[in-house]
Parts: C-alpha cells; sequence; structure tokens
C-alpha cells in the first residue's frame, strides 16, 4: 500500500476571520484555494462582504477591511506566515436582496507553514 506524506496547511480561513471579526458587519469566506510550490505555499482567494445601514458607511467598512487584509504580512501568526495579499476585485457595489447596502471585495492571500528549526 503507497502512503502519502502528511501535508501541513495553516488554516487562513480562521486567521483571516480573527483579523476581522471585532468589525461589526463584516463577513468574509474562502471561495477557492489551491496548493503551490510543492505543496508549500497555498492560494486562497476570500472574498469579504461589507454591510452597514448606508452605501458610504458600508464602502468605508469595505476599505477597513482591506486595510486589515493588507498588513496581514506584516502580522506575526502561530499557524504560519502570510507572504501575499493582492485585492484581486472590488470592492464594488453589490446591494443585497433586499436592496440593503452592500460591498463586495476578493482577495488572494497565500500563505505557507512556519519553517520547522532542524533538530540539532
Amino acid at each position: 500500500m503507497m502512503t502519502f506524506p502528511v501535508i501541513e496547511q495553516p488554516d487562513l480561513e480562521a486567521w483571516v476571520w480573527e483579523q476581522l471579526s471585532p468589525v461589526h458587519g463584516l463577513t468574509a469566506f474562502s471561495y477557492a484555494a489551491s496548493s503551490m510550490l510543492w505543496n508549500w505555499q497555498y492560494a486562497h482567494f476570500i472574498q469579504v462582504d461589507a454591510r452597514a445601514k448606508t452605501k458610504q458607511a458600508a464602502r468605508d467598512l469595505a476599505e477597513l477591511a482591506r486595510q486589515v487584509l493588507c498588513a496581514l504580512p506584516a502580522e506575526d501568526w502561530a499557524d504560519g506566515v502570510v507572504s501575499y495579499v493582492q485585492p484581486v476585485e472590488g470592492p464594488f457595489w453589490l446591494p443585497d436582496d433586499d436592496s440593503a447596502p452592500r460591498y463586495t471585495a476578493r482577495y488572494e492571500i497565500r500563505c505557507h507553514p512556519r519553517r520547522q528549526a532542524p533538530p540539532p
């Protein structure tokens, strides 16, 4: 029987949500993910929706989310390293079905596990 190596993948979705969850009105989810560089680096495509009472307030929340996400490579993360953040779409106006104010943006975020020190 063939065995395959266990590939460690940091839980980027949880890390992103941990960074965004203190801001009321934001939701985030991963809509695609793929492994890169020999299963070392992972690319996650994350959508962030910003909802508020007014269109301008929703737009301001979307901008705040962009600032938080674009700063992730500088943040210390116990489970891994964020190596790249790129807005790929938006923010764009996408009101909910009931016409409630919402802006949507999508990001590509790449991460990899922390390097383990070799044994002495």
